[in-house]
């Protein structure tokens, strides 16, 4: 297979490095940089990862280059690319930078797995400049802070479900902070869900588990129920479900990232608990311009936390309880099918999103980071956009959206919103 990692920060160097490290050599790891980093990266440089002071470094990652666009116009997906069959003369994808001392190879084919770690502001443009080697049988995985970006993405660029990519969401735990170009220190242990967005097709990925209740530890997810791949069915195994299958095995296969594929409701609490860790941590981090562990060193800060909690709890105990309703009013309009389906069956309300559960995960990732300046921390000390909007503003777009109040929420989101348009002044010399 082909595995392409945009976004060569903490998070996506800490994966191209498990990536190449675990899967066979004749699969390709590629490392796609912005032209503008790409002078500074050989075709040969090692990703380098430091975990309690012993450093390992990984060659053999395939680096290139590409130009984002310059507007975020609705890509045309080509139909009839198959990035798993397509004979590699076929097709040229031009990543490289040409005529410049820092060129870059190139690769052939289709993009068939594309894993997405850069700031969430940049993904749009990310997936508009790649938009010409992706096809419905491709695979996108989202590895980036906040929420509300495949909305986003299904609404601007692939609004038709049947020409859709396949698209898995993902929540990374890990404590990581970039040391240097492709030099990444890993601070805290964690680890990685994946979570498949249903299939438009109509394909179940968790027969294996449905109707089980709570899925046990011990009754994992059937990567058989994405694609069999028995030897007599083989050849005729769909390129769109060989595509998922290829990226959900690669990525659990990497022991060290600590991935596993969890029932995408699972995935969708676990991202609403990260989130709500990062409209904390991020615009108090940057406003205050302090480490994660001084957070909570504050009544003041705790405060904010019990009040940021209780807001959070209330916006998605609105979410979940609007979600039910649509599903039962789809059910009113069935007619036939109904005997079959049955009607649905309210979920009760999990307890991981309780304010109570919702503060004591955010004390436990200050602990765990409690060393690490934020990724909005330095976005803020060097002038650079943030992800606000996609973590306290997502928050605020659901609390406007089901009549919830946010106020402390929103208060962060303004301040945040402030300090980037006052350019920051560092402590007088």
């Amino acid at each position: 297979m082909r595995i392409h990692v945009v976004g060569l920060g903490a998070v996506g160097s800490f994966v191209a490095f498990h990536l190449r490290r675990t899967l066979h050599p004749k699969h390709t790891v590629f490392a796609l940089h912005h032209k503008f980093s790409a002078p500074t990266i050989s075709k040969e440089h090692p990703i380098v990862i430091e975990s309690e002071g012993v450093v390992h470094s990984q060659s053999g990652v395939e680096h290139l280059a590409f130009t984002l666009s310059p507007q975020r116009a609705r890509p045309d997906l080509n139909p009839r690319l198959d990035p798993l069959r397509q004979p590699h003369t076929d097709l040229r994808v031009a990543l490289d930078c040409r005529n410049e001392p820092h060129e870059l190879h190139r690769i052939y084919g289709a993009i068939e797995s594309l894993v997405v770690t850069t700031k969430a502001h940049a993904v749009p443009r990310v997936i508009a400049a790649l938009s010409g080697h992706l096809s419905r049988n491709s695979t996108i995985v989202l590895l980036h802070n906040g929420m509300g970006m495949y909305e986003k993405l299904v609404e601007e660029f692939f609004p038709d479900p049947y020409d859709r990519p396949n698209f898995v969401l993902a929540t990374n735990t890990h404590g990581l902070w970039r040391k240097d170009v492709l030099h990444v220190v890993h601070s805290g242990v964690g680890e990685i869900q994946l979570g498949i967005v249903p299939d438009p097709h109509g394909r179940d990925y968790e027969a294996a588990v449905r109707g089980t209740g709570n899925v046990p530890s011990w009754k994992p997810l059937s990567l058989d129920d994405i694609a069999s791949i028995s030897d007599e069915h083989a050849q005729s195994v769909s390129p769109r479900y060989l595509s998922l299958r290829n990226t959900i095995s690669a990525l659990t296969g990497a022991r060290a990232l600590g991935a596993t594929w969890r029932p995408y409701d699972d995935v969708q609490t676990a991202m609403r608990r990260k989130l709500v860790v990062n409209c904390f941590v991020n615009p108090l981090s940057a406003l205050l311009q302090c480490k994660n562990g001084d957070l909570l060193s504050s009544n003041h800060s705790r405060w904010i936390l019990d009040h940021l909690c209780k807001e959070a709890e209330h916006v998605f105990r609105a979410q979940l309880a609007a979600e039910v309703k649509e599903m039962q009013k789809a059910y009113e309009e069935m007619s036939e099918e109904k005997a079959a389906v049955g009607p649905p069956r309210p979920q009760p309300y999990p307890r991981a999103l309780t304010s109570l559960s919702l503060m004591r995960e955010v004390e436990r990732v200050v602990d765990l980071t409690r060393e690490n300046y934020s990724s909005m921390y330095w976005d803020v000390k060097l002038g650079k956009p943030t992800e606000i909007k996609y973590l306290n503003g997502y928050l605020r777009k659901l609390g406007l959206k089901y009549s919830v109040r946010t106020g402390v929420n929103d208060i962060l989101f303004g301040l945040t919103q402030m300090r980037t348009a006052i350019p920051f002044v560092g402590k007088p010399s």
